[in-house]
């Protein structure tokens, strides 16, 4: 069996050049990466007009929470990284997230500059990680 905790990494692209490196060597795997993947525009419909409206990531939050449960539980995903921008609208919509995608924990990320990652991030990085990785072994519920 795979202990490797999954994860999805929600909200805007990171600018914190090696955010994915440091969580990738925590035994974890990111498995679904939500902006990146939407703006590849996924859709498999036929019309390409249809493709742009399945695209969530400019509409309403309520798309993108629908998307994002679907994904989770499609790829089995442990837990969550939100990463948010300082001072982005999009900041304000962890609390709709939160209260929508309650089953789940979810680790907000707060980014200002394309900075390396600072040691208070890399701290509850590693107690978040900590904590799924027990939790996959049965050691939390």
């Amino acid at each position: 069996m795979d202990s490797s905790v999954r994860l999805a990494f929600i909200g805007v692209p990171p600018i914190i050049p090696n955010i994915y490196n440091l969580v990738e060597k925590k035994s974890c795997k990111i498995v679904f990466n939500e902006v990146q993947r939407q703006f590849t525009i996924p859709s498999e419909a036929d019309d390409y007009v249809q493709r742009y409206i399945d695209y969530t990531y400019p509409y309403s939050i309520w798309d993108r929470i629908k998307d994002i449960k679907e994904q989770i539980a499609l790829r089995k995903v442990d837990g969550i990284i939100h990463y948010v921008q300082s001072f982005c609208y999009r900041q304000i919509q962890d609390i709709v997230i939160r209260k929508h995608i309650n089953n789940m924990p979810i680790l907000t990320i707060e980014g200002d500059k394309p900075l390396d990652i600072d040691n208070r991030t890399i701290i509850r990085i590693d107690s978040f990680v900590e904590m799924l990785h027990d939790k996959k072994a049965g050691k939390v519920r």
